[in-house]
């Protein structure tokens, strides 16, 4: 009976409880939506975690057989090889010893005496090859490294770099000098675990903004370190580089060993060797005027030549500090700069290359800080050609005159920071920085003229100005010359009026650009708010190439657009070189894309990396699908038509990522396509056209947070609230030894990673009041901006903000439009970085650039990266915040 009894609660019980259980369903679909998401979730990570073993093992399998096969080749295929002398800077005569002074002429009579304008005259162009280079292969860390890695600390110019390499290669030797012992050591080098250096290595670099070179001089400063043997430090060298995808080579005469590297630019007073349809060169040259013996094809790995171009401003930190003192025009006391000794040791590294290198390179972020923040206010109200007489003034005077040949006993062009840094400077030096500050000050395009002896300038005015004038690319351009003393815009020297001088193309790529400013107003016109402009760059014919997306109703010309479904639709679009536009291509995404990555090939064709879900189509042919996250190569011809178009389609499960690297054939044909597992974002998404015209790209799957996920409901409730998920991942985060700052920052970063994540200012102020209440105390001016911020809401992997009543927000230094956009990457389990679209800029008073991205770590450091030119500043948010 008992039993009976007892049973019959149990049933009761049972029955009872799945009533409630069915009333709560009932009642909270927020339950059967947890249990169905995290049902789905479980298989994927389980379908995820045997693929990703599956691709581990292809892609180790893969740089294995690319290694042993270069092992294989080294050992019997050295030939001997000529040396080719050395090639000199070009220079017809020498330049003059004394600094030219202008002196105007007496007029007596203007009908008589003055001599008639001459006409415009088409000088000679100097079209520097385009940098033509390959990505190299992405390299991944292997799991078990971590039992050899070992931290040694390289000095790098004079700044101290902790990099990691795995403990084995302090051992590595060369036995002696013959093609097999080379194939022995390549063979023993790829034993080690060389990832471990390269991904630190390349960490570092993408901090300081090292270009191809920086990165040569950064491993060759830590063989240096690592090894006492000459020939020991040329053999890691080498072979540190092919790994890192750069097609280094080494050749042998007797028992010396060199490194011969492949430069994009003509390199001078280096002695080379032709190989295999390249020059190859002795950066030491230890063997004087010798052959020797080398190999001539390249490891499979490696794919790029080194690049000289430096665009992006140095970042080194932790250097002495060497303050340079300059004179402004109507000034009495000199303007301090204060520089950066291991940029300036750097930049005296390189060797002597062709002059577009110098005209195109960056200025270093501290310099170019001081002196444009001492210029800009100066010219703001000042006309075109009164900004750029005051800059001639300013070359002319204040900058001491004498030759590379009597200063240095040899050519030596300057880059821009390198005038303030020497005592004297010559008029290659002087164009250098007259151009940087032309173009960058008064958005004027600036080309340079060279002479026989002379180096001068060109500035295309807005409107007609009297003088030599030039044609160059059909635009007009009136000589300047900085090195002429007191010579107004248009005077030429007399032993130059007769003479056509050659032209250099300088790209201006500055945002202060007037026909940047020009093609933007036209693209926006009636569709502001509607139209966003997310990639710019200008094509070697001249063209300007834009693209950007749209999410409304828009008007282009005569032409009236609509987005697909109310989503995000693409955009592509060129424009003449007097910023007329020629074509404009909508790109029509059935769900939420967006172009990653962008470039342009030779004859001016459009390439795009675009992360997409659902169906592309252009001009109502669809050109592909997917219904997860997938990539599109698409090529468009310089006419707009669809000339490539390759999906990659790899699926990764939510907060997982794939890096892959691949390369395509300009008719779409696959070279090569490797993909692997990555648990961190160590680079950007990105395209090219190498030497070859194929295609190249990398790049992450799951890059974007937010492209096709919706946000995920932690909280079971059918009142969940953005503020409660905030609170839940507060707590969380505070459990993970993240700076106090930094966890409510992270945790809004979460909330805003997924599709429809979003917040108010309302959020923004409960939660402080509850969590923080000294905040608006100690921070009233950041809480009344945080409180402007409406709405900050992702939509398709684009976080928009809208503003209070649409006004501008002042966060500390920083400017917030209204409807300006990010992405946020979740570059590791403990980093974010913010990518701002547009609408974001950092400054103060006159002096505004565009913010770039925004790094966070959980340990409170920030890095900003502004400008064309990504100048990068370190900040911890204590120094933001109170």
């Amino acid at each position: 009976m008992k039993t009976k009894q007892f049973l019959l609660v149990l049933t009761t019980l049972f029955i009872t409880f799945c009533n409630v259980l069915a009333q709560i369903d009932e009642k909270d679909p927020f339950e059967e939506m947890n249990r169905r998401y995290e049902a789905k979730m479980d298989k994927m990570h389980q379908d995820y975690e045997n693929k990703m073993k599956q691709m581990e093992a292809e892609y180790a399998a893969h740089i294995k057989e690319m290694n042993e096969a270069f092992e294989k080749y080294l050992g019997q295929n050295f030939t001997e090889v000529e040396q080719k002398k050395e090639v000199e800077k070009p220079k017809e005569a020498p330049k003059p010893i004394d600094q030219p002074v202008y002196k105007p002429i007496k007029i007596s009579d203007p009908k008589k005496d003055l001599a008639p304008i001459p006409a415009p005259i088409t000088p000679k162009i100097a079209l520097s090859e385009a940098p033509a280079y390959s990505i190299a292969p992405i390299v991944q860390q292997p799991e078990e490294s971590d039992n050899f890695k070992q931290n040694i600390s390289v000095d790098f110019f004079e700044t101290e770099v902790s990099l990691n390499i795995d403990s084995r290669m302090k051992s590595l030797s060369l036995a002696s000098v013959s093609p097999d012992n080379f194939a022995n050591y390549w063979k023993e080098f790829t034993k080690t675990y060389y990832q471990v250096y390269i991904e630190s290595m390349m960490d570092f670099a993408a901090q300081a903004n090292l270009n191809d070179w920086g990165i040569y001089q950064l491993i060759n400063k830590t063989s240096k370190t690592l090894y006492t043997s000459s020939n020991n430090q040329e053999l890691w060298k080498w072979a540190m580089l092919n790994q890192a995808g750069y097609q280094a080579k080494i050749g042998y005469n007797g028992n010396t060993v060199c490194l011969m590297l492949p430069f994009i630019q003509e390199v001078y007073e280096k002695p080379y060797y032709y190989i295999n349809g390249y020059n190859y060169y002795l950066i030491d040259n230890k063997l004087g005027k010798k052959n020797l013996y080398t190999y001539e094809e390249n490891f499979g790995g490696a794919t790029k030549a080194i690049d000289l171009h430096l665009p992006y401003a140095l970042n080194l930190s932790n250097s002495k500090t060497i303050v340079k003192k300059t004179t402004l025009p109507n000034e009495s006391s000199p303007l301090e700069l204060h520089m950066n000794k291991s940029n300036m040791l750097f930049l005296a590294s390189f060797p002597q290359t062709n002059n577009k290198v110098y005209l195109e390179a960056a200025m270093s972020g501290t310099v170019k800080d001081e002196l444009y923040d001492y210029i800009r206010p100066r010219i703001k109200d000042m006309s075109e050609t009164e900004a750029v007489s005051y800059l001639l003034k300013y070359l002319h005077n204040s900058f001491q005159y004498k030759t590379d040949r009597d200063q240095f006993g040899k050519e030596k062009m300057f880059f821009p920071d390198e005038i303030f840094y020497y005592p004297y400077s010559d008029c290659e030096d002087r164009t250098v920085l007259f151009t940087r500050l032309v173009g960058d000050l008064i958005g004027l395009d600036a080309v340079a003229l060279t002479y026989f002896s002379h180096m001068a300038a060109a500035v295309s005015f807005s409107q007609p100005v009297e003088g030599y004038n030039f044609v160059v690319g059909d635009k007009n351009y009136t000589i300047c010359d900085p090195t002429y003393i007191n010579a107004p815009i248009g005077s030429v020297m007399p032993e130059y009026k007769d003479y056509t001088p050659i032209a250099i193309k300088i790209n201006n790529n500055s945002q202060m650009n007037n026909i940047w400013q020009m093609i933007a107003q036209s693209i926006e016109a009636n569709n502001k708010g509607n139209i966003f402009i997310n990639n710019r760059t200008i094509a070697e014919n001249g063209k300007y190439i834009v693209s950007g997306w749209y999410d409304s109703d828009i008007q282009i010309g005569d032409k009236n657009f609509s987005s697909h479904n109310g989503t995000r639709d693409l955009w592509f679009a060129t424009f003449d070189n007097k910023g007329d536009m020629e074509w404009f291509l909508p790109v029509n995404c059935s769900n939420f894309g967006f172009t990653q990555a962008f470039n342009v090939g030779k004859k001016g064709n459009v390439y795009a990396l675009i992360n997409y879900a659902g169906a592309i189509s252009i001009s109502n042919r669809r050109i592909c699908q997917s219904e997860q996250s997938a990539h599109l190569i698409l090529g468009i011809s310089n006419r707009a038509q669809t000339i490539l178009h390759e999906n990659i389609d790899f699926e990764a499960p939510e907060g997982k990522k794939l890096a892959f690297y691949g390369k395509f054939r300009p008719d779409g044909t696959k070279v090569d396509l490797v993909s692997f597992p990555t648990d961190k974002v160590r680079f950007d998404s990105k395209i090219t056209v190498d030497s070859q015209n194929d295609i190249v790209v990398r790049g992450i799957v799951g890059e974007i947070e937010g492209l096709t996920k919706d946000v995920p409901i932690t909280l079971t409730t059918s009142t969940y609230s953005t503020e409660d998920q905030l609170e839940s991942f507060i707590d969380d985060y505070k459990t993970q030894s993240f700076n106090k700052h930094m966890v409510p920052l992270f945790a809004a970063l979460k909330i805003l990673s997924q599709n429809g994540g979003s917040f108010s200012g309302i959020n923004v102020r409960n939660l402080i009041n509850k969590n923080n209440p000294s905040f608006p105390k100690n921070n009233p001016g950041i809480y009344e901006s945080l409180l402007r911020m409406q709405f900050v809401v992702n939509k398709g992997g684009v976080v928009k903000i809208e503003t209070y009543k649409g006004k501008k927000i002042s966060l500390d230094a920083m400017n917030i439009e209204n409807n300006a956009n990010m992405q946020i990457v979740n570059t590791s389990a403990t980093s974010y970085k913010l990518n701002f679209l547009n609408g974001v800029q950092v400054g103060k008073a006159f002096i505004w650039f565009d913010l770039n991205s925004i790094s966070l770590d959980k340990t409170g450091d920030m890095v900003f990266d502004y400008d064309d030119d990504h100048t990068k500043k370190n900040f911890k948010i204590e120094d933001i915040l109170d």
